[in-house]
């Protein structure tokens, strides 16, 4: 990818919404591009663990970027930005997660979360759209996430594909959701060389809120949704390998 071409950014997501995705590591050459909905929390709590502990410094929230030890790229000058994304020098990764599964984590965990920040998003688009509610039921929120271009998309429940620059970004690496911390041990040998024990403590979960997507998907999904998730996070689909059938999610 061109170094920070925003113009190209901006056809598939917010540029500023890349600035707050993109965690780069100078001392231990990583890019970690962070993907809303898939443990994202627990994944910069370790990884701010490590970072932090040759000052014995106790990880700050992963939810506010201000306090991370990892850098965004409007922090770096443009040569150096452009090594960090372009070359082979730093190891590229990132996480995914099955469409449907994530598409209903963000559903229960932000959406009917009355405080939320994705829910104002979601209740101003369906403003836009002469749509007045405070009931959003799970049908109306995926029809309407699905009539969103990408750009429109909150980060919560973009398409993933977009949302990492897929095809304009080279990675090193694609994690899976739900081969989590032996994806992330994996992540962990290719930078350090061994598997950090922050990098595989399966009962570390960082996140505010479990919700157990995918044990419920059939209380939530009828064949036409899960048709139009198919359809509009088909480019997940295809990139990441995950079945249409909604009952393997």
């Amino acid at each position: 990818m061109a170094i920070y071409d925003q113009t190209l950014i901006a056809r598939r997501k917010r540029p500023i919404d890349f600035e707050d995705s993109t965690n780069i590591s100078l001392r231990n050459k990583y890019v970690y591009f962070a993907v809303d909905k898939v443990a994202n929390s627990s994944i910069k709590n370790s990884l701010y663990t490590i970072e932090l502990e040759s000052v014995n410094k106790a990880p700050p929230s992963p939810f506010d970027k201000r306090l991370s030890p990892l850098l965004s790229p409007y922090q770096l000058p443009p040569d150096l930005l452009r090594v960090v994304l372009n070359s082979g020098n730093y190891f590229r990764f990132a996480f995914v997660r099955n469409p449907y599964s994530r598409t209903l984590s963000c559903y229960l965990d932000r959406i009917l979360n009355p405080t939320s920040k994705p829910r104002a998003h979601l209740l101003r688009t369906l403003k836009a759209k002469d749509v007045v509610t405070e009931d959003i039921s799970f049908d109306l929120f995926v029809r309407t996430i699905c009539a969103q271009k990408s750009p429109d998309q909150n980060s919560h429940w973009r398409v993933q594909a977009d949302d990492i620059l897929w095809g304009d970004m080279e990675f090193d690496f694609i994690g899976k959701f739900e081969n989590l911390w032996e994806d992330m041990g994996e992540v962990s040998r290719r930078i350090w060389g061994e598997v950090r024990p922050p990098m595989a403590a399966s009962e570390v979960n960082k996140s505010p809120k479990v919700t157990n997507a995918g044990s419920k998907l059939a209380q939530f999904y009828t064949p036409e949704l899960a048709d139009l998730i198919y359809e509009r996070f088909r480019a997940d689909f295809d990139a990441f390998g995950y079945s249409r059938d909604f009952a393997a999610a």
